[in-house]
């Protein structure tokens, strides 16, 4: 499983142009094989940023989106930045049910102990 996570900073003027090239990312992006969900969020009047996230169930179905046409518009959105966008892109190598809770909770060990 893979999360994109992009971050972009645009100026006030510029900002709902942002909001609606990502929505639009957004709606198709959905329904496409590969894709566990995607959001879309505006941080708080401090930071002023917009943040994209979408994750994905393999790195091969990220690779090809971000090939894709579609992902053009997310690149147009982040030259829209004020400042340098960020991008990040977190592999998730393991993943923990709530047996998790179940045995921190039983038994009290830490999460680094297992």
């Amino acid at each position: 499983m893979v999360f994109s996570i992009i971050r972009i900073a645009p100026s006030p003027k510029q900002r709902s142009q942002v909001m609606e090239i990502l929505r639009s990312v957004q709606d198709l992006t959905r329904p496409m094989p590969g894709c566990l969900g995607c959001w879309l969020s505006e941080e708080d009047s401090l930071h002023d940023g917009i943040q994209y996230v979408e994750q994905w169930d393999s790195a091969d179905t990220l690779h090809e989106h971000i090939r894709s046409d579609l992902y053009r518009r997310v690149l147009a959105a982040m030259e829209l930045s004020r400042q340098p966008p960020e991008a990040s892109f977190h592999y998730v190598t393991t993943e923990k049910g709530f047996e998790l809770v179940e045995t921190l909770r039983t038994n009290g060990d830490r999460p680094g102990d297992q």
